[in-house]
């Protein structure tokens, strides 16, 4: 079942398209990622569907065309994303940042003490609730974002490079909690990240953006054999 049909999108600046005509679809479950060269398109196109960016074409989610809806309607309708740089209330302690979240994102009746608490244990911050933001470090203010974001209550995930700064370690715990959430919540994740090597590993479906423009979609298989791919992105 397709959860999100991207229609003929396009974002244009001035005489820039920065996302050109673009058209892909995203089944309900799966783990799409999108790849490309250093100002491909790519965190545009996020702007395009959470509505911070208005652009033109269809985006259908859950056979409803959110295109024109302002951000805070689609993230109530089931769509968030985190950000490349962690996008926090810095003052505030962990669980206020979750908090805002569980507060913003679910409407209607809901348990928001227990929204908090099962985003905090899932992302396994628990024990530092009360720490102010300001004094995490990069991994765990990457996974507070990522708490705030499940704690809307989600049906698509948007991730923005989310392993950008990581270590090794820390980016081998970020895939695992990823797949961890794709599988046991059974979240659709929409995943950029420049790093072809994590992509690969995570993503059951690869679409490859250059200038704006698809130029491959398929099985990270064939993706990374395709000649245009080679020649835009992998340097062949």
């Amino acid at each position: 079942m397709t959860i999100l049909q991207v229609n003929k999108v396009s974002q244009r600046f001035g005489e820039l398209a920065a996302v050109n005509d673009l058209s892909f679809d995203v089944e309900k479950g799966e783990i799409f990622g999108i790849a490309g060269p250093n100002g491909a398109g790519k965190t545009t196109l996020f702007n395009v569907i959470t509505g911070f960016y208005q652009g033109s074409g269809d985006i259908i989610f859950d056979n409803v065309n959110i295109r024109g809806l302002r951000p805070h309607q689609i993230c109530h309708r089931g769509i968030v994303r985190t950000f490349q740089i962690p996008q926090l209330f810095l003052t505030l302690p962990v669980v206020e940042n979750v908090k805002v979240g569980a507060h913003f994102g679910v409407t209607g009746a809901h348990d928001e003490k227990e929204s908090i608490n099962e985003a905090i244990n899932f992302v396994e911050l628990k024990g530092k609730e009360n720490v102010i933001a300001a004094n995490l470090n990069l991994f765990d203010k990457k996974r507070t974002m990522l708490a705030a974001a499940l704690a809307t209550k989600p049906k698509l995930l948007l991730l923005d490079e989310p392993i950008g700064g990581l270590s090794p370690i820390e980016v081998s715990q970020t895939i695992t909690l990823f797949q961890k959430i794709n599988k046991e919540l059974g979240l659709t994740i929409l995943i950029i990240e420049h790093l072809m090597k994590v992509i690969t590993e995570i993503a059951q479906r690869l679409m490859i953006i250059h200038n704006g423009e698809k130029i491959c979609i398929g099985s990270p298989q064939e993706v990374t054999k395709d000649k245009r791919v080679i020649e835009v992105y992998l340097g062949g």
